[in-house]
């Protein structure tokens, strides 16, 4: 073999080389940031949004990638979603966006998101984490939450980290009793520094994107716990939220946030509207403590159970 051959033989290694360092970048997934995340809309938890943005063109294979959530220790974790495709659009920014399915009852136009989750439990709200992992066990992304209340480790890999610790946490828990999200700061293609200097709640309503490149408003349904729509909300209004207590329903059975179930977030609602007339304070009524609220329940139930129990 003469020298010019040799010579060419490894010149095309060489390319064929460069091409095949350069191909997983284009099919990559690593460079992301945990964007913008709701924990529940107006109090019903069921309601939850995960949204990734791309640090990087390129990063669309998310197939190989996942969502977990951890509560106050960094313990428990739960499976929120093990994405099971990639998604078309990968430019530098490119949204992926995840909810669950009642998040669409709160979007100002019909939602189309990129994947459906599992959502985080109520329990976790108020100090926890969301890591967004690859398939093989390491922490891309760390959003840990709850200041002081959240006690669990805040470190994970350095791919989007440069010490990989995303902590301290952000100080407070994680958006779920209005129309707000919490968003991460930064340019699309920063890094982490610390969740604490990172992350702020959306001065109005949050807005999410899907990877296609549509933009939703969280929007918050009216609610009333007028439930016998009598014009007033009372202790018979409580009785029907309980009559209905676990079951699917609308305002006749005590769903107060239009959620489609009746559970403790429309009894939220209730707590909050005693003593209203017509969706308003009366001029004349006065707002009742909880401590009464609580003592008109008491009673409430010590009735019920005479009935039942004669």
């Amino acid at each position: 073999m003469n020298l010019i051959n040799f010579l060419k033989i490894i010149s095309a290694l060489c390319f064929c080389g460069i091409f095949i360092a350069a191909e997983p970048a284009k099919a990559s997934f690593h460079l992301m940031q945990i964007e913008q995340v709701i924990g529940g809309v107006n109090g019903d938890t069921t309601a939850q949004a995960i949204q990734l943005r791309m640090r990087a063109s390129f990063q669309n294979q998310v197939q190989q990638s996942r969502l977990f959530a951890r509560d106050a220790t960094g313990s428990n974790p739960l499976l929120l979603i093990d994405i099971a495709s990639s998604v078309p659009n990968f430019s530098l920014g490119s949204r992926v966006l995840i909810t669950t399915p009642n998040f669409a009852n709160y979007t100002s136009i019909p939602l189309v998101s990129d994947f459906t989750m599992t959502p985080i439990p109520s329990s976790y709200l108020a100090a926890g984490q969301i890591t967004f992992e690859n398939d093989f066990s390491g922490n891309l992304w760390g959003l840990n939450f709850g200041g002081a209340g959240y006690t669990g480790p805040t470190t994970g890999l350095v791919t989007n980290d440069a010490n990989g610790d995303f902590g301290p946490a952000f100080g407070g828990p994680l958006p779920s009793t209005s129309t707000s999200a919490l968003q991460f700061q930064g340019i699309a293609s920063a890094p982490s520094i610390t969740n604490l200097a990172d992350y702020a709640l959306t001065a109005g309503a949050a807005v999410f994107t899907n990877n296609a490149g549509t933009s939703f408003t969280v929007v918050g349904l009216e609610t009333s716990a007028d439930f016998d729509e009598d014009t007033d909300v009372d202790g018979l209004d409580f009785l029907t939220w309980q009559k209905g207590f676990g079951a699917a329903g609308g305002l006749g059975q005590g769903d107060a946030n239009n959620s489609g179930t009746v559970d403790g977030a429309d009894l939220t609602v209730w707590e909050e509207q005693f003593g209203q007339l017509g969706g308003t304070l009366a001029a004349t009524a006065a707002v009742p403590e909880p401590q009464s609220i609580y003592l008109l329940l008491s009673g409430m139930l010590a009735v019920l159970g005479r009935r039942r129990h004669p």
